[in-house]
């Protein structure tokens, strides 16, 4: 395997690691402030608002907030898939597992259900179901932008990279709020095909929106290694290099007759000015 191969094998497993963990990053829901005009409702009457962070699961919301919920509205399948929502994200897998199995065999079940079932299987690395549950998501509701994202990743684990990279196009067309996360996604997602033009423009894009990702810089810098012409040579101390002669051993296997035509072996071409040298991450 090439070292340029290796690099994009890398950025593959980086796809699937650093989308996992954006999953987790939603905003932390905030509560209005005492001095606000708006009329107050119970929780009750919040959870029952068609809101996008409601049916979506946009937001990260409070796990005893959500449980509290639960157990006054049990039956309700959306509340379910919100308490299983933050039930993985507070790691336990196994109660959200649980929680939401019941929900999945109703006659109607929620596109958030499918979402979270989906983004559990991507936990538990069983990214064939995890694709299958995002679709069901998509299927009942084409403008969940979270299930396109959770898509995108279980496409790209199984190295499913044009399908993926339409996904994450899809989920960032919809996305509403923090658009960061599924731009570095998608930029990663160009990368692993050899888009590495494409990709860096989109990480661009993306530390535009937030300068102070410090994955987006990293990124940025393992796709401009990505980024290098094929056989590019970069200089080395002299014996360090195994695919540069040393001048000693040519001047010895030469025939004496020919010593004054023997010419010394070029050194390793430099970089062009235009090409940025890779960069210490």
């Amino acid at each position: 395997m090439t070292a340029q191969n290796s690099l994009r094998a890398s950025v593959c497993l980086m796809v699937l690691c650093l989308a996992l963990t954006a999953c987790g990053t939603d905003t932390q829901t905030t509560t209005t402030s005492a001095g606000d005009n708006k009329p107050q409702v119970t929780m009750e009457q919040a959870a029952s608002a068609p809101r996008v962070e409601n049916i979506y699961g946009e937001r990260r919301e409070s796990l005893s907030n959500v449980e509290s919920l639960f157990e006054r509205n049990a039956k309700d399948p959306l509340i379910t898939a919100r308490y299983a929502k933050a039930l993985r994200e507070s790691g336990d897998l196994k109660k959200a597992l649980s929680v939401l199995q019941p929900v999945l065999k109703q006659k109607s079940v929620p596109t958030l259900a499918f979402t979270e079932m989906a983004a559990i299987d991507l936990e538990t690395a069983d990214f064939i179901n995890a694709e299958n549950f995002a679709r069901r998501a998509i299927k009942v509701d084409n403008k969940n932008f979270r299930a396109w994202h959770v898509l995108g990743i279980a496409l790209d684990a199984q190295t499913k990279h044009a399908e993926g990279q339409m996904a994450f196009e899809k989920a960032l067309e919809l996305w509403q709020g923090d658009k960061v996360p599924v731009m570095n996604n998608l930029a990663l997602n160009l990368a692993a095909q050899g888009y590495t033009d494409k990709a860096l423009n989109m990480l661009y894009d993306a530390q535009k929106e937030d300068p102070d990702r410090v994955e987006i810089e990293r990124n940025i810098r393992i796709i401009r290694t990505l980024n290098e012409p094929a056989g590019q040579v970069w200089p080395t101390r002299a014996g360090n290099n195994p695919d540069k002669p040393k001048t000693d051993d040519v001047k010895k296997d030469a025939p004496k007759a020919d010593a004054d035509k023997t010419q010394k072996p070029k050194e390793a071409s430099k970089p062009a000015a235009t090409t940025p040298a890779p960069k210490a991450p």
